[in-house]
């Protein structure tokens, strides 16, 4: 009789643990990728190559469908580097999945978007779903964090009115896989020197 009770109680345990695993269920994020702007790092280098300002951006990206993330041997279209169009050669936006453009602090405290004519710093994220999962759709939430360099007086050259030290600022957005593009997201303020 005991062994029989003892069986029963593992059995209800089993059927317990069994019931609470089926009802959890992925969390239901848009298949659209969402980021959530999380911090902004800069340091200060005075190297050979010159002096620059190191700076680190993480964003929160959460994806209903996981479909984040490209390649580098990824450029065939829709991700190739550059359209024909007639005779011209034009670059592809979605060769890139991050999204990065530079405000700078204007005389009277706003900010403005600050065109860098044949700079951007727009890159790609690697590859974020596991290739073991295939096709298979899951949800993915992390942080992604990118890296650049801002030379002295390179913002300058693009405006020569800007007084220094600058306060600046990014807006960040990030697209999936399927061409959805993120929300975008402003970093905080940080002064380049």
């Amino acid at each position: 009789m005991t062994i029989l009770r003892t069986l029963c109680c593992v059995a209800l345990f089993g059927f317990t643990g069994a019931g609470a695993v089926s009802c959890i269920s992925p969390p239901d994020y848009s298949d659209t990728p969402e980021i959530e702007f999380k911090n902004i790092y800069t340091q200060r280098f005075d190297r050979a190559i010159g002096t620059y300002d190191s700076v680190a951006v993480t964003v929160a990206f959460k994806d209903g469908d996981g479909d984040l993330g490209l390649n580098n041997g990824e450029t065939s279209p829709p991700f190739n580097e550059f359209n024909i169009v007639g005779r011209d050669t034009i670059p592809n936006k979605y060769y890139n999945n991050y999204f990065m453009s530079l405000q700078v602090q204007e005389t009277d405290g706003t900010y403005s978007d600050l065109p860098l004519t044949g700079l951007n710093f727009n890159s790609r994220y690697p590859l974020l779903t596991p290739e073991s999962q295939g096709d298979r759709k899951a949800p993915l939430k992390g942080d992604l964090t990118l890296g650049l360099k801002i030379f002295q007086g390179s913002i300058q050259s693009f405006r020569p009115d800007l007084p220094m030290p600058l306060s600046v600022r990014f807006k960040v957005y990030i697209v999936d896989r399927a061409l959805h593009e993120s929300n975008t997201v402003l970093t905080s303020p940080i002064t380049i020197r």
